[in-house]
């Protein structure tokens, strides 16, 4: 196991804490959006701060090509020609013919202002890609070895979730309940987009690269952005318990405000965590498979 030589000062993480909310604290407020590129680009500092650059480059690399290998296939996931299944009343038998995201939003949701709740669930939504990456700098720190199984697990499902989208499609609340689709009562605002026009309207800057990728709608079920902090408490439990616990609160916010925002249905986020125990059950017993056996000991 690869641990942090003791003469670091404990000074570098704390900072590096107040480094990374810094930068997407940022981003955030300028409307920036925070991609896997600039996140693990952030790490690379902290990463030669600590006398690790070569070794984060190595490790990190192959992870980074082939999470962007993953979104460029999402992207395509749409082009097969599978019709989007509706998943409304898969959610209304489960909550006795109500759709909590109308529920939620018709509470809620003001469509001439920006709300604080408006604000507190884009966060969640937007900290889809760094929250997994960042959880993955910490186990990196601490092992190699954990890093390689948690990053496995996380590049695992989304494979399997891209199996799905790509044979089985399915709409998510604000296109089945849009406006546009002749929804009666039961309208679903796509706030997130609606926020981010009333903060930034055109001035909201994606990078050249994701510009390019081209977005699958029908990718909801299961939803990653459920999936991604729950394979990261899942993985964290039983090293960093403190740290799994407040994973566990951070995935049921990012679950409660995906429903909220339209993006995703609650069946989306209990499946994906179905998907969370599929990954990490692979993976864990091809690591045990994987692993040195004991020396059977000589019989006298």
């Amino acid at each position: 196991m690869e641990r942090v030589p003791p003469r670091r000062p404990r000074i570098i993480l704390v900072g590096s804490v107040i480094y990374l909310a810094l930068i997407f604290g940022v981003m955030l407020w300028r409307g920036i959006s925070i991609e896997p590129e600039w996140v693990v680009l952030a790490l690379l500092v902290i990463a030669v701060a600590l006398g690790r650059g070569r070794s984060f480059i190595v490790d990190w690399a192959p992870f980074l090509l082939l999470f962007f290998a993953y979104e460029a296939m999402r992207g395509f996931a749409s082009k097969t020609g599978f019709a989007p299944h509706d998943l409304s009343g898969l959610e209304r038998g489960l909550f006795a013919g109500t759709l909590p995201t109308v529920t939620l939003q018709n509470a809620f949701y003001r469509s001439d202002a920006v709300s604080p709740q408006d604000l507190i669930a884009m966060f969640f939504y937007f900290m889809h890609f760094p929250l997994p990456i960042v959880v993955g700098f910490v186990f990196w720190v601490r092992s190699r070895d954990h890093y390689r199984r948690f990053i496995a697990a996380l590049l695992l499902m989304a494979m399997l979730a891209f199996v799905t989208y790509l044979f089985w499609p399915s709409a998510p609340p604000w296109y089945q309940f849009g406006a546009n689709r002749g929804g009666g009562e039961e309208v679903v605002h796509k706030i997130l987009n609606e926020t981010v026009d009333k903060l930034w309207g055109p001035n909201y800057w994606v990078s050249p690269l994701y510009t390019h990728l081209n977005p699958n709608q029908f990718a909801a079920f299961p939803s990653l952005h459920a999936a991604f902090p729950a394979l990261a408490a899942l993985y964290a439990w039983r090293r960093y318990r403190w740290l799994s616990i407040a994973l566990i609160g951070w995935t049921l916010a990012v679950a409660l405000s995906i429903v909220y925002l339209g993006e995703h249905y609650v069946v989306d986020a209990l499946d994906g965590f179905l998907y969370v125990a599929a990954a990490a059950i692979i993976v864990e017993a091809f690591s045990r498979w994987r692993a040195p056996k004991p020396e059977a000991r000589l019989l006298p």
